[in-house]
């Protein structure tokens, strides 16, 4: 059996996602099907491959018409995503287009302007958290602790009767930050809040990298460079993840680990904001957060089930989650000690 590359893999993928994306209905079984059967083809000119491809990943050959008809319309009428205005009671339109498996799915929902300023504040109360900490080095500061060494260097100066007493403060530095957003079937009604989070932390800091995550995770910083929600190119984005699928956070940490780990070191937080349903094993996921924790400088973990009256930490990985992340909070939470913050500064 002949292995197939990493790249041509991703090909097939992308292939695909291509034929998903007009009308077939080609899942995850289809594009493993073609995979091995890829494998097991020792001289693969063209017109092998494309026979494969054609027995394997398209076994309905039927085209739907009415289907096809029903995406171009919903592309005519949504070829411009979204609308900006700067009126408070218009709100903003986002079309998103999810080729999960075997249905084409339309999810419609309205940004407004109250959500822009909630969502606003909460990346800025993460960058305050996460992009600073105390250094090993020390400043000298009125408003420090006794500095004993250097106040008794300098007691020299004055023939030890120094009026002085020298204080010292560590030096903050500048951190960074990953995001690691959960997209999977049980955050699907949080798709709106997780686009808003990751626009408005890319805009707050350029020290940020964004990934999306239910059993891989991809990379979708790019996407989210621009100066205003509506450029966001939200079907480019859900066609490259597994968009409303199963969850594996564990998996998802172990991947992020191996491909971007120069991301992860001292001066780098994690902030993940998922339901903590996870369906893959729950050793890997604490075998991650043990090794994360140990590399970066803190990891936070932002639940939007907490914000729920009825809400119980009886899940087994926020659980495990516990021991390892350094806040587990609510988006609710982080939007009131921001607002705290900003009374305290008024007054």
């Amino acid at each position: 059996m002949r292995e197939l590359k990493m790249e041509e893999e991703k090909k097939i993928i992308k292939i695909a996602n291509i034929i998903r994306q007009l009308g077939r209905n080609v899942g995850v079984d289809e594009t493993i099907d073609t995979i091995n059967s890829l494998k097991l083809i020792k001289d693969r000119d063209f017109e092998t491959i494309k026979a494969v491809l054609k027995a394997t990943m398209i076994k309905d050959f039927a085209i739907d018409k009415d289907r096809l008809d029903e995406r171009q319309e919903i592309e005519n009428k949504y070829s411009v995503l979204g609308k900006v205005t700067d009126r408070p009671y218009l709100t903003n339109e986002l079309y998103m287009y999810s080729p999960a498996e075997s249905k084409i799915k339309t999810i419609l929902f309205n940004i407004e302007n109250s959500d822009m300023i909630k969502w606003s504040k909460i990346a800025k109360r993460l960058k305050e958290i996460t992009l600073n900490y105390e250094g090993h080095r020390f400043k000298v500061n009125d408003n420090g602790e006794i500095d004993v060494r250097m106040t008794i260097r300098d007691e020299i100066k004055y023939s030890l009767e120094s009026p002085y007493l020298i204080k010292h403060r560590r030096k903050i530095n500048k951190s960074y930050m990953v995001l690691l957003c959960d997209i999977s079937g049980s955050m699907k009604d949080y798709i709106k809040e997780i686009l808003l989070l990751s626009f408005f932390t890319r805009r707050v800091t350029n020290r940020a990298e964004i990934f999306y995550f239910s059993t891989d995770m991809r990379r979708v910083t790019k996407f989210f460079q621009v100066s205003r929600i509506d450029e966001i190119d939200v079907k480019k984005i859900i066609s490259l993840v597994s968009y409303g699928s199963g969850t594996r956070i564990g998996e998802a940490l172990y991947n992020l680990r191996k491909n971007y780990g120069e991301l992860l070191f001292r001066k780098c937080s994690v902030v993940i904001f998922s339901d903590g349903w996870d369906l893959g094993e729950l050793e890997l996921l604490e075998r991650e957060l043990k090794i994360i924790k140990q590399r970066c400088n803190s990891i936070i973990w932002i639940n939007p089930l907490m914000d729920k009256p009825s809400f119980t930490p009886d899940i087994k990985s926020i659980k495990i989650a516990l021991k390892y992340v350094h806040m587990l909070t609510s988006p609710n939470t982080l939007l009131l000690n921001k607002n705290r913050r900003e009374k305290r500064k008024v007054t």
